[in-house]
């Protein structure tokens, strides 16, 4: 089967339907001229078309049909489409298709992974309202979405995905999907952090000793209890998230004045920035702890890469942690918590915040104070001598002015 001849897709032709003829048509053995044949629709022959649908190109391709009915149906469809699309914009599902295609390059896979799964969600809220192109996207349906679209997320985590959203909506008003610049009026949604709770020394003590009683595996952690407490103490001593954690490496300390200082890049930064080494601080028993316990690979003490998925062990640590929660009654017993003791721990030690933030290898200070305000107690002390040398400077001057006769006596 070949074309009866080429044809070039102008930019003023509308979309056209032809026969492309077999060689065994009879239609094709006429003699016809080529632009005759094509036109000819009496026989059986595979339909094809061609041509633009308002600003769109429609690339020489295959109806699929052999029956003049379906074919016309199929093109009228596509027509009606342009012309949605002409009054409404694209379509939400290719903006949204679109949107994440060009953002890959600059945003993790986990990132991507939530972009992908809040616009679903969006396009699965509009969709069920009627609502499939962008131009029918309103302030009122954004402003429902946030509310009725998102309701099972926690609020923080809700905030996230409306933040991201409003990322959508200002690049689709660049692009020029839709006409009013709806990030302007769709607001934010405003979160509440909880302060983070730290373990107490109790519930520290239980975690660890219960970690040396994990059996049972094969490999990785189970069959190595004395390492997966290494690697908790680790977090609890440096406050390194659980990702960094396992892949601590010993090849990367080198010896400070006072104590070990191991330099890495932590896994968690923005992909446009340049990311921030971060130093932590290691105390010589943990350091010969770790560098002679029986290390889980031949390069790292904490790591098995068996996984190409960097965030399985991560998850693997998680679900040893909840295990041990349960066994030795420890609510809540997750990894980030031994980073949460850590700052706690230093803050009440009299630590500066900004020491605290540098350690945690936070982008800014204000992102320690939105957790951990309420365990600033240098803060709260100092606050409190203010107070209390105001009121004694306040007494003693008001002596003072007694005694020059400027103010009346008591």
């Amino acid at each position: 089967m070949t074309s009866c001849t080429k044809c070039d897709v102008h930019e003023d032709m509308p979309l056209t339907l032809y026969r492309r003829h077999t060689r065994s048509c009879a239609v094709r053995k006429s003699r016809l001229s080529a632009r005759a044949k094509r036109k000819a629709m009496g026989c059986d022959c595979p339909i094809w078309m061609y041509g633009r649908t308002g600003n769109t190109l429609v690339p020489r391709q295959s109806t699929g049909f052999t029956d003049l009915a379906d074919a016309e149906s199929m093109r009228d469809a596509l027509t009606a489409q342009s012309k949605n699309e002409k009054v409404h914009g694209p379509r939400i599902e290719d903006c949204v298709s679109k949107y994440l295609a060009s953002r890959k390059h600059e945003l993790g896979e986990k990132t991507c992974g939530q972009f992908k799964l809040h616009l679903g969600r969006l396009q699965d809220y509009c969709e069920r309202r009627g609502v499939y192109y962008m131009r029918e996207l309103t302030v009122d349906l954004m402003e429902t979405f946030k509310a009725d679209g998102l309701p099972d997320l926690a609020d923080t985590s809700k905030s996230t995905a409306v933040a991201k959203l409003r990322c959508f909506l200002r690049d689709a008003f660049r692009r020029g999907w839709i006409t009013e610049s709806l990030v302007d009026r769709v607001t934010a949604h405003k979160a509440v952090y909880e302060q983070k709770e730290p373990y107490s020394d109790a519930e520290v003590e239980r975690i660890l000793n219960e970690a040396l009683k994990l059996n049972g595996g094969s490999r990785g952690y189970a069959k190595q209890p004395k390492t997966f407490r290494l690697l908790l103490e680790l977090m609890l001593e440096t406050g390194m998230r659980v990702g960094d954690a396992i892949r601590f490496d010993p090849a990367l300390v080198h010896k400070g004045e006072h104590l070990w200082i191991y330099t890495y890049v932590p896994q968690k930064h923005k992909r446009t920035e340049k990311p921030r080494p971060i130093q932590a601080y290691i105390s010589g028993p943990l350091k010969q702890a770790i560098d002679t316990c029986e290390w889980l690979s031949a390069k790292l003490p904490f790591f098995y890469g068996f996984s190409k998925n960097p965030s399985y062990l991560a998850n693997e640590v998680y679900e040893r942690m909840k295990t041990l929660g349960t066994r030795c009654d420890v609510r809540d017993c997750r990894p980030h918590r031994l980073r949460d003791t850590f700052a706690v721990r230093k803050l009440l030690a009299g630590f500066q915040l900004e020491d605290v933030s540098r350690l945690l290898g936070h982008s800014t200070v204000k992102v320690t104070e939105t957790y951990y305000a309420k365990w600033i107690s240098s803060r709260k002390l100092r606050l409190e001598r203010l107070v209390a040398e105001s009121l004694v400077n306040t007494k003693g001057n008001a002596h003072r002015d007694r005694k020059r006769g400027v103010l009346a006596p008591a």
